[in-house]
């Protein structure tokens, strides 16, 4: 049996009679008085009772939220590992970066002379070759700067564009 909030129950409760007795003394009004009266009673009262259902209808989601978020007194999370989730790039066909990211990730590697900047199948990330070395390094270029991507920080993104690298063809 799912928990109910009592705050959420006490509000409904009080719209509901708003909105009940705002009828009433709208007939009452109506029926001694003027039709011109009994309008705005009725409105009114309406408008009331309806502005407490509604914030009783938001406590009590708040309320499922809450359970649903921490169940047995322990915060439950989507993913069932205790790895921080991490969203993976979506893999694409063919993309270049714009001269402006090229000028970017020359900045990165000032003084170093680059062999190669090169778009991998993951948008946002190239794999940039630097002159006398033998491996390749990984930069995601999502960002407002392009940075450098470790293979602690991303290591099945890394891994998997350092195999797409190797299975390139020379040229």
């Amino acid at each position: 049996m799912e928990k109910q909030n009592i705050v959420a129950k006490v509000l409904r409760v009080i719209g509901i009679a708003i909105m009940i007795g705002g009828f009433f003394l709208a007939l009452t009004t109506g029926s001694s008085q003027n039709l011109g009266m009994a309008l705005p009673v009725l409105f009114s009262s309406f408008v009331t009772g309806m502005l407490f259902i509604g914030f009783s209808e938001v406590i009590a989601l708040l309320q499922k939220i809450y359970l649903q978020l921490y169940k047995g007194g322990t915060k439950v999370t989507a993913s069932s590992s205790t790895e921080p989730e991490v969203e993976q790039p979506q893999e694409q066909i063919k993309w270049h970066p714009s001269a402006q990211e090229l000028v970017d990730i020359q900045e990165i590697y000032n003084g170093q002379k680059i062999t190669k900047i090169e778009a991998s199948p993951y948008e946002d990330y190239c794999i940039v070759q630097i002159e006398w070395e033998d491996h390749i390094e990984v930069v995601e270029l999502g960002g407002f700067k392009p940075k450098k991507v470790s293979a602690a920080s991303k290591p099945d993104l890394v891994n998997n564009i350092q195999k797409w690298f190797n299975n390139l063809p020379s040229s």
